[in-house]
């Protein structure tokens, strides 16, 4: 039994005629109906029962109908999933960023990409830029979202977008009243909340290089793993903490953000996935980065 024995039989059923069913069928009538007596045939069943005058569905014609119609649409859908998976419309994609990017570009990134791409399920995993570049390596993720700079012959990095730095002060700080940025240098004598460099140098080195710039090394006096912790340890009042503009996402009453005077040192977010990937959702993935993410992100830049 092939599929094309289900559409003619499907047909003849629909019209109850042979003659309208060939003319739909764009067939000759003694072939369509020498293919369905094969059918009967093959099932050692009649089908149909055909007069001169009228030609009815048997019982068993009537059942048969019904698994033709879900045999015919299970195909239908299993050649649509195929095509979609080819296309790279579904199917799994293993995601990582890092904490500076939740509080913007992420939450924008998913809704806009699930919206487009809604059979694709995604599993975020937020790690460091080096736990990113470790799980790229191993093929444990398709793609980083992470901070640049980068260097790795066996990855495709492409810039997502720039953002500066600002400064988050604890409320009762003196410098909390200011209104207009700030210049970095004014920071000179602060204890400063940081990320340690093993969890993501090149974000570590742009704070230190800021700083740097404005003619001092920071004081360190307590390290945050992630960005959200840093926000804690700075509404408690231990230190200040240079983070991503995108950080004023979060709110809280405990904490003051001010505007750095513009500087030379940007927040620096890209996308990264190995060269020799072949998935097609990973490289329509990055297509959509291409045209619906970054372009949006560049009009914004300074």
């Amino acid at each position: 039994m092939e599929l094309r024995h289900l559409k003619y039989f499907i047909a003849v059923a629909e019209e109850l005629h042979f003659g309208r069913a060939a003319q739909r069928l764009q067939m000759a009538q003694p072939p369509l109906s020498q293919q369905i007596k094969q059918l009967e045939a093959e099932l050692n069943v009649l089908l149909f029962s055909r007069t001169k005058q009228r030609v009815e569905l048997t019982k068993a014609g009537e059942v048969f109908l019904k698994r033709a119609y879900e045999v015919l649409n299970r195909v239908h859908l299993a050649c649509e999933e195929a095509k979609s998976i080819d296309r790279g419309e579904a199917g799994q994609l293993i995601l990582a960023s890092t904490g500076s990017i939740a509080f913007e570009l992420l939450p924008l990134l998913l809704r806009s990409y699930q919206e487009k791409y809604p059979n694709v399920n995604i599993i975020l995993r937020q790690l460091s830029t080096t736990e990113q570049l470790e799980a790229l390596h191993d093929n444990s993720i398709h793609v980083g979202l992470l901070i640049l700079p980068v260097e790795s012959p066996s990855l495709h990095v492409e810039m997502v977008r720039e953002e500066p730095f600002i400064v988050a002060l604890p409320k009762t700080h003196p410098l909390a009243a200011e209104k207009e940025p700030i210049d970095v240098s004014r920071l000179a004598n602060e204890h400063f909340i940081m990320t340690p460099r093993k969890a993501g140098q090149s974000y570590y080195d742009a704070i230190i290089s800021l700083c740097q710039h404005a003619g001092f090394s920071p004081k360190k006096t307590q390290e945050a793993q992630e960005l959200h912790t840093a926000l804690s340890f700075v509404a408690s009042g231990i230190g200040i903490a240079l983070l991503p503009a995108s950080i004023q996402f979060v709110k809280n009453d405990e904490i003051v953000y001010l505007q750095l005077k513009k500087s030379f040192t940007m927040c620096k977010v890209g996308a990264a996935w190995n060269k020799n990937e072949t998935s097609a959702v990973v490289h329509s993935f990055i297509s959509f980065l291409r045209e619906a993410i970054i372009p949006r992100f560049a009009e914004n830049l300074p």
